[in-house]
């Protein structure tokens, strides 16, 4: 596997995973009312909780691979002055500057609520609650335009790559299975 689609497949897993993290967020936030005993789809609100901070958890873990490996690219930018990049590179670096700040304050944010709640049978909405929605929702923003800005790299990449594995998956043994 190249370096170009190892970056791909892991770019594709923090995408999955801020997307359920988000959806799941949104749930707990304006869906799911803020008591323990409840249910939502045949889930309890303490799975939902679950499923949010277990998701959240691989997409940091991810997030921390990502920038390992572009550690090199991040390092030769951090002592060029803005003024100096094109207009898309200095957008990019503005966003990300930005985005990495909300992501952060996400995280802190919502490792506070989850210990002063560990264990309540009520949910009462505290500041670190309300910090961690405006962060996160400040970040799923950032992201969106994160997403825009790298969408040509996006989208070609992933014709390239998930028409590869899908041609893969038709290939069983040698035999074409699209052929039948």
């Amino acid at each position: 596997m190249t370096k170009t689609e190892k970056n791909f497949w892991l770019d594709m897993t923090i995408f999955m995973t801020l997307l359920i993290t988000t959806l799941t967020g949104f749930f707990l936030w304006l869906v799911i009312p803020h008591t323990m005993d409840i249910f939502y789809l045949g889930f309890s609100r303490s799975m939902w909780v679950a499923a949010h901070i277990c998701f959240g958890m691989v997409g940091l873990a991810s997030i921390v691979i990502h920038i390992v490996w572009h550690w090199g690219w991040l390092k030769a930018l951090r002592g060029r002055p803005l003024a100096g990049m094109n207009k898309k590179l200095r957008a990019n670096r503005i966003v990300d500057r930005i985005m990495w700040f909300a992501y952060i304050a996400t995280n802190v944010s919502g490792a506070i609520a989850w210990a002063l709640h560990f264990g309540d049978d009520t949910y009462v909405v505290g500041v670190p609650d309300r910090l961690h929605v405006v962060f996160g929702v400040m970040w799923t923003s950032l992201t969106i335009v994160h997403l825009v800005l790298h969408w040509k790299w996006i989208s070609s990449t992933s014709k390239r790559y998930i028409h590869d594995n899908l041609r893969g998956l038709m290939t069983f043994r040698g035999k074409n299975l699209s052929s039948r």
